[in-house]
């Protein structure tokens, strides 16, 4: 636990906890940056940070300066340091309890968080007393590991959930899922007068036991829809094991092992806690409502604030007008721009994919403009695919930027995400007077071609293209490169869209509202 320097005498509650998941003031990118904007534009009211991280260690320095009215930083660490699943004589021990337990004959379990569990893996319902039964305190994860009650769990599932599935595997899985849950249930709730999960999963649990515990109001902001885009890294996880669906030709002919499932069930089930004990629940965008809804949360719950970003008074130059004074002369590269993690739901490969196609028939000048640590290996593998393309001359990583910095010298700016929310890029390239192409993920098609009449009425900003499909996005790349007017034209319409729908102001008073109704005695 740190205190703010500025705030270490005071005793008050702060108004409100943020609960964050591996981000703030951490890891900088879209989330982090709504945080942050959040906090700064409510000065009158005081906050704390909770981040959720995986163990101790893993953050270095914070990459954002707390404001004045952030009182206190707290960590919260949902696993050790020993690797999944451990080797060697670790590994040879808990083996070897396995082994006895399945020699012994099964019996109930008086634990209420194991019971707890067994309705989040078996029943579709949530309620207060599952909540209730799972923050009881009456289960270790020492008893998880070793207990014969757990061991009952495992079997149950081995035969109703996870059939075919090698024993020793579900065992480890098993293990892997609920060993962090239990450490945040074991933890005591920081004083608050309401708390914001800004994510479901491990922030939606903590916020949900926090406000069960305390009474106090808890509110839920979805950017992405967290239980979907688990699912879509849990299709891609290659240490889950998937299954022979016969005996002839196992290598050919495999099926997804239903441990795909169970992690996707419990990732599903952290998130109908989130929706139950959420008093509100906020999302950014019609399309993630529709998507929440599917998933369980209550309508009357949920309300649309989008996101927000400042407009220049002054109108940019158009992006292309540069290139008139070229007229004559040779034509100058495209200049694009990718700005977000460097992660594999951003899907960078297929975006230097497009790059290397586009620059076949166009010139190109590529910025990869964001944090590589969160990901190293996914961050070297797009580093090794520039250099086996040869495009280390016009592919560039330069880091993370201030956006001052970043769009001033951009032409385009091109998203390739497997899934977004409503990506604060856009707007901030749409303020700038940048046109976009971005994949149909989010809210990414209605921020690019509008969403009501009065949206749409001012024309496309940019481009949208299919998911994975480099061809997609180097066609729109090569489009706009031979086009300056059309690069005006949309960079226009976005700076005229964000100033008409999301504009910062708007989206402080929204939550400024809340937070009244919230922080009330």
């Amino acid at each position: 636990m740190n205190a703010h320097p500025e705030a270490l005498a005071t005793q008050a509650a702060p108004d409100v906890c943020m609960l964050v998941e591996g981000t703030y003031p951490y890891v900088p990118g879209g989330v982090s940056a709504w945080v942050h904007d959040i906090i700064l534009g409510h000065p009158e009211l005081t906050f704390s940070i909770l981040n959720i991280g995986s163990h101790a260690g893993v953050y270095k320095q914070p990459r954002y300066a707390l404001p004045p009215n952030v009182l206190r930083l707290d960590q919260l660490y949902c696993q050790d340091a020993t690797p999944f699943p451990p080797q060697g004589a670790a590994r040879n021990a808990i083996e070897c309890t396995i082994r006895k337990l399945r020699g012994e004959p099964l019996r109930r379990s008086p634990s209420r968080v194991l019971a707890a569990l067994r309705r989040l893996h078996l029943e579709n319902t949530v309620d207060d007393q599952l909540l209730t039964d799972l923050a009881c305190g009456d289960f270790t994860a020492g008893e998880l590991l070793h207990g014969h009650e757990a061991f009952e769990l495992i079997c149950e599932l081995a035969e109703r959930v996870a059939l075919g599935a090698p024993f020793l595997d579900l065992f480890w899985h098993f293990r892997a899922i609920h060993v962090p849950m239990l450490r945040l249930l074991a933890a005591a709730p920081v004083p608050a007068r309401c708390y914001h999960a800004v994510s479901t999963g491990y922030a939606g649990l903590v916020g949900a036991v926090f406000s069960l515990k305390t009474g106090r109001p808890l509110v839920l902001t979805e950017h992405g829809i967290y239980s979907r885009e688990r699912d879509m890294e849990l299709a891609r996880a290659n240490w889950i094991k998937d299954q022979p669906e016969g005996a002839s030709e196992p290598s050919l002919a495999l099926s997804p092992s239903p441990l795909r499932r169970l992690w996707s069930h419990s990732f599903r089930g952290l998130a109908g806690l989130a929706y139950h004990r959420a008093s509100r629940i906020v999302t950014l965008s019609d399309i993630n409502r529709r998507r929440q809804i599917e998933d369980g949360a209550p309508a009357a719950k949920i309300s649309i604030v989008p996101n927000g970003v400042d407009v220049p008074a002054e109108s940019p130059p158009g992006p292309g007008e540069a290139e008139l004074s070229f007229v004559g002369l040779a034509t100058p590269p495209l200049r694009v721009g990718f700005v977000g993690r460097v992660v594999p739901i951003k899907d960078v490969v297929t975006f230097i994919k497009a790059c290397d196609l586009a620059m076949h028939t166009t010139k190109l000048d590529v910025r990869i403009i964001g944090p590589v640590e969160e990901d190293a290996s996914y961050a070297n593998r797009c580093r090794d695919l520039v250099a086996t393309l040869g495009r280390q001359e016009s592919i560039k990583f330069l880091g993370p930027q201030p956006p001052h910095l970043i769009y001033a010298d951009l032409d385009v700016v091109v998203l390739t995400s497997f899934s977004e929310g409503q990506p604060l890029v856009i707007l901030e390239a749409y303020a700038a007077g940048l046109p976009v192409i971005a994949t149909d993920v989010g809210a990414c098609r209605e921020m690019i071609e509008g969403q009501e009449s009065a949206d749409q009425a001012l024309g496309p900003s940019g481009i949208v293209t299919r998911v994975a499909t480099a061809a997609d996005t180097a066609a729109a790349m090569v489009r706009l490169a031979s086009d300056p007017a059309l690069r005006r034209r949309f960079g226009q319409a976005g700076r005229r869209r964000v100033g008409a729908f999301y504009r910062r102001r708007d989206m402080i008073e929204s939550y400024r509202t809340l937070y009244r109704e919230m922080v009330m005695p």
